[in-house]
């Protein structure tokens, strides 16, 4: 049987070309969306996730850590270092804003997620430093590494926004959301550089506690005699801003997936069909001999799940092979693949498979073995 459906499809090689390619083209979209949307989803939550804070403190209402729309006071901070369970404050202060280098048309701007934090705590500060100096001094700047490699970023570099400058000193990694990147000043320049008031306005508070174990209890106590506040772990809040800024790319993603599936079956099901017709008179001369339907079905299937396996094939090598090299090109092209997310594919290939079976399917039950012999 296997090998009448290899004949079958073999016997027109230029039709199977044609419709492992539309199979592999799905299954390559599919393959590079989902590991472009696992890469950003990844990129987006890690910096928040990687700080070393057992609880995050927000206004409440906050939605996410890259708009940055909360305002603590200071003067939280200073009560909330006198809780037990808490051993260490850090404030920061978070802007999202457009900047440009010195010296490049002012038009030229790329985005920053400009981060005050105290670097005697260090709390909320550069993850890991890669060049340069660290900490930063007075008007002085550290850059995500990414800023370098996408808008040629130097140490020793100012940067500019309305009539402020800061000087870059060193490169920090971990800070990279995709579309913009962290970069870091201390508080001070921070209140300085964007002309803060009142002054002791803060966006967020981070907390290390005596034992991290008992945050949940201590996030809720705090909710509950401290108005106006939201208190969440750094997974919670990374979450929450994955959810925030992705959440607006899925709707779109699914619909392309959609589309992406729907086109590889749609090659896989012509082509079937196409090779059923045309072996038409064959598949009622079987008939005529004895040969059962439910056999004939089989050779159908078996054809869809040979060009539907050498899609998969095909289409997933492409993207193993193309996403490294794209991402290395692209900046912005952050891609994670995931073997789960393989095998994913693989299912939904299979099931594209067999719905392009169906129509064929139903064209050999109609064959009337008597036409085979007429004229």
């Amino acid at each position: 049987m296997l090998l009448v459906a290899r004949k079958n499809l073999f016997s027109e090689r230029t039709r199977l070309a044609i419709s492992v390619g539309g199979v592999a083209l799905s299954v390559f979209l599919i393959g590079i969306l989902l590991s472009l949307f696992r890469g950003w989803s990844q990129q987006v939550g890690s910096f928040v996730e990687d700080v070393p804070a057992d609880l995050w403190v927000t206004s409440d209402g906050t939605t996410d850590f890259v708009t940055a729309a909360s305002i603590v006071p200071e003067s939280l901070a200073t009560q909330l270092a006198f809780v037990p369970e808490i051993k260490t404050v850090s404030s920061l202060i978070v802007r999202p804003m457009a900047m440009y280098r010195a010296g490049d048309d002012p038009r030229h701007t790329f985005d920053v997620q400009f981060v005050g934090y105290d670097p005697a705590v260090g709390l909320g500060g550069p993850l890991r430093i890669v060049g340069g100096k660290s900490p930063p001094g007075p008007d002085e700047i550290i850059v995500d590494r990414e800023m370098s490699r996408r808008h040629g970023v130097m140490i020793g570099d100012s940067l500019v926004r309305g009539t402020k400058a800061v000087t870059v000193v060193g490169y920090s990694s971990g800070g990279d959301f995709v579309y913009t990147q962290v970069a870091f000043v201390t508080i001070p320049t921070a209140i300085d550089f964007l002309d803060l008031e009142p002054k002791d306005q803060r966006t967020f508070l981070l907390l290390k506690l005596e034992n991290p174990a008992n945050r949940e209890n201590v996030a809720l106590r705090l909710e509950l005699t401290i108005p106006g506040v939201h208190v969440m772990s750094g997974e919670e809040f990374a979450q929450e801003t994955r959810d925030r800024i992705l959440g607006q790319i899925l709707p779109i993603l699914i619909v392309v997936l959609i589309v992406a599936f729907v086109v590889g079956l749609a090659v896989a099901g012509l082509t079937i069909y196409t090779a059923t017709v045309e072996k038409s008179r064959e598949y009622g001369i079987l008939k005529a001999e004895g040969f059962t339907n439910s056999f004939l079905y089989r050779v159908v299937f078996e054809q869809s799940l040979i060009t539907g396996l050498l899609g998969f094939l095909v289409g997933a090598g492409l993207t193993v092979l193309v996403a490294p090299i794209a991402q290395d090109n692209v900046p912005q092209f952050v891609v994670f693949i995931r073997w789960q997310d393989i095998l994913a594919i693989a299912g939904v290939t299979l099931l594209m498979a067999l719905i392009a079976a169906y129509i064929p399917i139903r064209r050999m039950a109609s064959i009337d073995p008597v036409t085979v012999f007429k004229g």
